[in-house]
Order: structure tokens, then C-alpha cells, then sequence
């Protein structure tokens, strides 16, 4: 539940405050008033919408407009089917990626690749003995290879 951005706690809270504030007899009478005023102010949007899809209907704008008071939902909706557009060919780009990217891990996996060695391993001969504290040569400080090594010879 979420009525203008306070979710269902707050609201908790928000009545309770109110409680004790106000009192019950109060906040029946604030409740009685406040739903009077959301029912003029939807009644004023009616009406602010009939006059505007009659100009628009007259200036011949292929426009509706929205009889009730839109909500968060259905603005974002909106929003989207009017840039859906727009951001049609960024989506087929980044799946078109998305694709090839998946097609270059199943290659790999399968073994069609060859990938090159790292410039460091190439200048090993490839019979080099693996170092004590690592699995593979050429990881640097964090298969404490080479700076431990630094130590142990000086």
C-alpha cells in the first residue's frame, strides 16, 4: 500500500499521532473533512478534463485525457509507452550484445577458442616449475609470488 509515498508503517504512525494529538472526536471530524475535499477535487479534475478534451477534440489533437485523477502506476505507464519509441533501438542493440555474448561463453566453453597467453607467461618457458606459495607464475602480489620471493632472496 502506498497513498501519496507513505507506505503502510508510516501511515500506521501518521494515525496514531493523530490519536493522540487530536483525539477520536476530532479525527473523525478531520476524516469526514478531509473526504469531502478529495471529492470536490476529483470532481474539479472531471470537470478540468472535459473542458480540455473538448479544446483538444476541437483544435483536432489526438489526445485523451485522463477522466480520473492518474496515479503514480499508471504516469510511469505512460511515460514508458511514450518512450518505448525512442529507446526501441538501444534495446535491440544491448540483446543483440547480450546474444553474442552468450554465443562467446558457449564457444569458449566448448572449447573453439583459443585464447592467447598473457605477454608475462610468454616470456616462461612453459616446463617452469609452479611457485611455492601459488598455483601459477605471474599473479603478482596476490598469489604472494613475487614480492615474497623478493624477501626470501635479499
Amino acid at each position: 500500500m502506498n497513498i501519496l509515498g507513505i507506505g503502510g508503517a508510516e501511515l500506521v504512525v501518521i494515525l496514531i499521532i493523530m490519536l493522540v494529538v487530536a483525539g477520536p472526536q476530532r479525527m473523525v471530524r478531520w476524516a469526514y473533512i478531509m473526504g469531502r475535499q478529495f471529492a470536490k477535487l476529483q470532481k474539479l479534475w472531471q470537470e478540468a478534463a472535459a473542458v480540455l478534451q473538448k479544446e483538444f477534440d476541437e483544435a483536432g489533437v489526438d489526445v485523451q485525457v485522463p477522466k480520473q485523477i492518474p496515479t503514480r502506476g499508471e504516469f510511469q505507464n505512460q511515460v514508458r509507452s511514450a518512450v518505448k519509441p525512442l529507446t526501441r533501438p538501444i534495446e535491440e542493440v544491448t540483446s543483440e550484445i547480450g546474444r553474442d555474448m552468450d554465443n562467446l561463453r558457449i564457444s569458449k566453453q566448448i572449447g573453439n577458442i583459443n585464447i592467447p597467453a598473457a605477454p608475462n607467461d610468454a616470456a616462461k618457458p612453459a616446463d617452469a616449475p609452479a611457485q611455492k606459495n601459488g598455483d601459477a607464475p605471474g599473479f603478482g602480489t596476490w598469489s604472494g609470488g613475487e614480492s615474497q620471493n623478493k624477501g626470501e632472496q635479499s
